[in-house]
């Protein structure tokens, strides 16, 4: 038995009509919003789907996203979708993809994680509890379970060295053949927080910015979405733009500003070059601790690191 990630895997394909041979409604769903590219759209920019698997055979499913049925709420992250395939059932199977799950959470910090469902006394065997009511976006009511992650102890300690392990697994393959330029002009293979994140092109984009948006999104990018453009730097009101990270009251609105404008002149590779030198050069963690005292200032930085 193997736990593998959809959208990191070799062969999305082949799980993907593995996928497909569900017999529950839900579980046609979750393969319609993949097959048709909308599953991030629906749960969030950092959503995931682990696959507990048996060789070729797919033995159970979830969803590990930072939303679910319940919309709009403020509660994250959630398990969704869980499900065993019938010959598999019986043992327990889907526990271990609550175990990846759960760990996972705990090491991106969160202190509890939630499940929506209709089923009592299921859950229960898995340390969560009835958190409460509310209505899904179909109008329906569902019952909200909940699994606090914060104790800390033996348990706790097994889920963040797992959870680590599994997250790093997951953040590499993400950024295998990615861009890392960011849409905003920053650098995510540059990032102080790039062992947490793949990147905002990439398919776990968990930016600690984009986290303050609904579904993970940070406005940059959902912009460039909408206006069909590779990054903020071919945008031709970038220089007055105010919107996301470019907010003036953000710390890193200028440093960001400066290097989409760097971008739009000089390219992507001379970009990349410079971060490289100024790394070298510099001890920061932040861009912004070099290049944020304004764009013209830290343009000539920039330029005369070139």
């Amino acid at each position: 038995m193997k736990i593998i990630e959809y959208f990191t895997s070799q062969d999305k394909a082949h799980w993907l009509e593995e996928i497909a041979k569900a017999d529950w409604g839900a579980a046609k769903f979750l393969y319609q919003l993949l097959s048709e590219g909308k599953l991030k759209e629906t749960l969030g920019d950092s959503a995931l789907v682990p696959l507990l698997t048996d060789g070729e055979k797919l033995v159970s499913f979830c969803t590990f996203a930072p939303l679910d049925d319940v919309q709009p709420t403020e509660l994250t992250p959630w398990i969704g979708f869980v499900y065993t395939t019938p010959e598999y059932r019986g043992h327990r199977y889907a526990g271990e993809l609550l175990n990846w799950a759960e760990s996972v959470a705990t090491v991106m910090g969160h202190k509890a994680v939630y499940i929506s469902t209709d089923h009592i006394g299921l859950y229960e065997k898995y340390g969560y509890e009835f958190f409460k009511t509310a209505k899904s976006i179909d109008g329906e009511e569902t019952r909200i379970y909940r699994k606090e992650l914060s104790a800390d102890g033996e348990e706790k300690q097994k889920r963040l060295e797992n959870g680590g392990r599994w997250k790093a697994e997951i953040v590499a393959a993400a950024k295998h053949g990615v861009d890392m330029t960011a849409i905003c002009g920053l650098s995510c293979a540059h990032c102080f927080l790039g062992e947490w994140c793949g990147g905002c092109r990439s398919v776990f984009n968990c930016c600690s910015f984009g986290t303050l948006f609904p579904g993970g999104k940070c406005p940059n990018v959902k912009c460039c979405e909408e206006k069909n453009l590779d990054g903020c730097f071919d945008c031709p009101e970038l220089e007055n733009c105010e919107k996301g990270f470019y907010t003036p009251s953000n710390d890193g609105a200028t440093a960001s500003k400066a290097q989409a404008i760097f971008i739009r002149r000089h390219g992507k590779q001379a970009h990349r070059k410079v971060l490289d030198n100024l790394h070298k050069k510099y001890e920061f963690q932040k861009m912004q601790e070099i290049l944020g005292q304004s764009v013209e200032e830290g343009m000539r930085i920039l330029e005369e690191s070139l």
